[in-house]
């Protein structure tokens, strides 16, 4: 009898403690009417988290003909001053006239639940068309953050045109200086500029599931301190092969440009036919260090190029570099004079009409490991060591092309070892280099 007392004690106590926790933020969007904090059963609204564009009041058409700017924003203001929640746009041609913001612990999301190709004007389809020929206009979506995210849509500029150069358009979607955005499960069909987590600070972004053929910038990164992380990007034709339009995007595209981030976390990711596959440079907030993993760069004409990192490096493994002839340049990595960059390769292949597959004039230090050089111009050599440090190292080079490894005079410490040269040859000129155990 006595347990059972205590029993029946200690829930009443809980009980009285629960009473006076107040609901976590954005809770008290969710209560009734009346303005009381009571946590009781009778008193929660069960309604769900989402409202629909098209249903009263917001009434959207998602024609393709009507606006439906004001609507949308309406919706996502609504939510967003409850506390947050979904805004859903289902089937349907979205026209946009001006641009859109999603508030913080908002999501503005469509039908998709994977990213889609060549889905312009289907399934949940955004057609923007604001501020044409100018690229410091709003963008097209902001996400203001915290917590804000754009899921399962198409974004389609049907006003562009197959030009060499394109229309420029500002950028379709930006961070807004919130921790936690999001984008997942989107095709950005033909933007000119795609994301922007770069102008803001966007500590602990994700972008995961990414498609889409931007024309000049894919992604830029900058201001992160905590982490982002961005996977399963795919950048390739999916808005058209016109060669005036990947003409522009072989001599002036950049798929992914790296300043400050912290720790960033890229995986998965490939582009096709860029001027630039991956940059990495300094802003006034500084350099990018962190990991990537399954790095694919097609018919790029420079697969990485480095002007600054932090020096706790970039580290990648599983890197893929090919050339199928656009550009002038055919690097895979280009390290360039002037900053200092510090960079781990583990597994490596450069292939096709690669001309040089590392060019490396930083003062920084090099890494490479278990890479696969398979092609490379006779008249260069396949890597190129003119300043800075390098380990390279259980490196394989094809059979009898020419020049493997140089090491220039103006280099500090080159380390070379245990390398497959298959009938190729070392030009070591640098006063410390050392060079070991090479099968010839």
């Amino acid at each position: 009898m006595k347990s059972y007392l205590v029993i029946i004690a200690i829930l009443a106590f809980a009980l009285s403690l629960s009473a006076q926790v107040p609901p976590p933020p954005g809770f008290q969007g969710r209560l009734n009417a009346g303005g009381t904090n009571s946590s009781g059963p009778a008193s929660l609204d069960f309604t769900p988290g989402y409202v629909n564009v098209q249903k009263s009041p917001y009434l959207a058409k998602g024609d393709g003909v009507g606006d439906d700017t004001a609507s949308i924003q309406k919706a996502l203001n609504d939510v967003g001053s409850k506390g947050g929640g979904i805004v859903f746009l289902p089937l349907g041609n979205y026209y946009i006239a001006g641009h859109l913001s999603v508030p913080a612990q908002t999501t503005l999301a469509g039908l998709w639940r994977a990213p889609t190709a060549f889905s312009q004007n289907r399934g949940t389809t955004l057609l923007a068309v604001e501020n044409a020929g100018n690229t410091s206009g709003v963008p097209f979506i902001t996400l203001q953050g915290p917590n804000s995210i754009l899921d399962g849509v198409t974004i389609f500029y049907p006003n562009q045109v197959l030009h060499n150069p394109p229309t420029p358009y500002p950028w379709t979607v930006r961070a807004g200086g919130g921790d936690n955005v999001t984008i997942q499960n989107v095709l950005l069909v033909n933007p000119y500029l795609g994301v922007d987590f770069a102008k803001r600070p966007s500590g602990r972004h994700l972008i995961r599931g990414l498609y889409g053929q931007p024309l000049l910038v894919g992604i830029a990164v900058d201001q992160c301190y905590d982490i982002g992380r961005i996977m399963e990007v795919h950048f390739w034709p999916f808005w058209t092969e016109n060669t005036n339009v990947e003409a522009f995007i072989q001599n002036h595209g950049v798929s992914f440009d790296f300043m400050r981030t912290d720790w960033e976390v890229v995986q998965d990711i490939f582009s096709w036919g860029y001027g630039i596959g991956a940059r990495f440079r300094a802003s006034a907030s500084g350099a990018m260090n962190g990991q990537m993993s399954n790095v694919n760069f097609d018919n790029v004409d420079i697969g990485l190029e480095l002007l600054a990192t932090q020096p706790y490096a970039v580290h990648i493994s599983n890197l893929n570099i090919a050339n199928a002839g656009g550009g002038t340049n055919h690097i895979g990595i280009q390290a360039l004079p002037g900053g200092s960059c510090d960079l781990n390769v583990n597994g490596a292949t450069f292939w096709g009409l690669i001309y040089q597959g590392v060019s490396w004039k930083s003062a920084g230090l090099l890494s490479l490991s278990n890479a696969r050089f398979l092609n490379w111009k006779s008249t260069l050599p396949a890597i190129d060591i003119l300043g800075g440090r390098a380990m390279l190292q259980a490196n394989f080079f094809e059979d009898n092309i020419g020049t493997a490894i140089h090491v220039g005079t103006n280099t500090d410490r080159v380390m070379i070892i245990g390398n497959e040269l298959a009938g190729n040859t070392l030009s070591l000129h640098g006063p410390r280099t050392l060079s070991a155990n090479n099968h010839p």
